[in-house]
């Protein structure tokens, strides 16, 4: 298991590492994960992050400036090399401490239709709940000096997700018409709030998928079994367009499953899971046959 010593120590009564005098710069992989740990630092400190605006996160390749900054960091939070492979060889050579969220018992996880673990587990908002609280552990392992304020703010965070929960769920309330994405990365967000996905035309990693798969779901979409399709905003909507042609299926506006597109900060994952939803209601309320 990949999860910080730091933690381990915490847990199992282990001897823990120097403590730091100053607070930990910190690195991490995607949006979501960069604005969980920027509720729990406040105003102490930002982190980084690693995949640029507009980004795949399936291909993440650093430039050399970033390879700087992963190997002058304290420690790197991420969600693990299940999401970006790339990213884990970085982690190597600049021999930096990690915290994989992923690997942490307590997650929910989930597999993906085809098989294999699905990484997109910050989709499930009782994964950041408990995500928050791993991050504050951490941070206060490291940091002691301010361990009050993780706490507090990791508290601030944990009644920030409720109350978003909540939101959401009464947003996409009416969406019960079936749908497909372009690609399988919404199953944890499906299944928290009951909405009926269809799974994706391309492979939980983004492949490209072959004719069996295309040809399956234009039937689906002709005969209503699906009704909706959602493009990608890091991908060419031209599978997506060509699965709706001559079969009436709705296509929505471009889903960004990592927050590509947003100016990271605080306020980045509930844009994150709020404009996903939003997206989505447009399946509920479009004109239809």
């Amino acid at each position: 298991m990949r999860v910080l010593t730091l933690v381990l120590a915490l847990v199992l009564g282990l001897p823990t590492l120097p403590a730091r005098a100053e607070v930990p710069r910190v690195q991490t992989d995607i949006s979501p994960v960069a604005a969980l740990v920027a509720q729990v630092m406040g105003d102490l400190g930002r982190p980084g992050l690693l995949l640029d605006k507009g980004g795949d996160e399936h291909d993440m390749q650093l430039r050399p400036s970033q390879r700087r900054d992963l190997a002058a960091a304290t420690l790197l939070i991420w969600v693990g090399p299940e999401l970006t492979p790339g990213l884990d060889q970085a982690r190597a050579a600049a021999q930096v401490q990690s915290l994989a969220l992923l690997d942490d018992p307590r997650t929910l996880r989930q597999d993906y239709a085809e098989g294999g673990l699905n990484p997109h587990a910050w989709l499930d908002p009782a994964n950041a709940a408990i995500w928050i609280d791993l991050i504050a552990a951490c941070l206060q392992a490291l940091d002691p000096d301010h361990a009050a304020t993780y706490r507090a703010n990791a508290a601030a965070a944990q009644a920030r997700i409720v109350t978003l929960d909540a939101a959401l769920a009464a947003k996409l309330a009416p969406l019960k018409r079936p749908f497909v994405t372009y690609h399988d990365a919404y199953g944890y967000f499906a299944r928290h709030y009951n909405l009926p996905y269809r799974g994706g035309l391309a492979a939980g990693d983004a492949a490209p998928p072959g004719a069996a798969q295309i040809a399956r779901l234009h039937q689906d979409a002709a005969s209503g079994a699906i009704r909706c399709a959602f493009p990608e905003a890091q991908h060419d909507p031209a599978l997506i367009d060509s699965l709706a042609e001559g079969t009436g299926l709705f296509v929505g506006p471009p889903l960004d499953p990592v927050g590509s597109m947003l100016d990271p900060g605080p306020d980045a994952y509930d844009l994150l899971l709020t404009g996903l939803a939003t997206a989505l209601l447009a399946c509920a309320t479009a004109d239809m046959p």
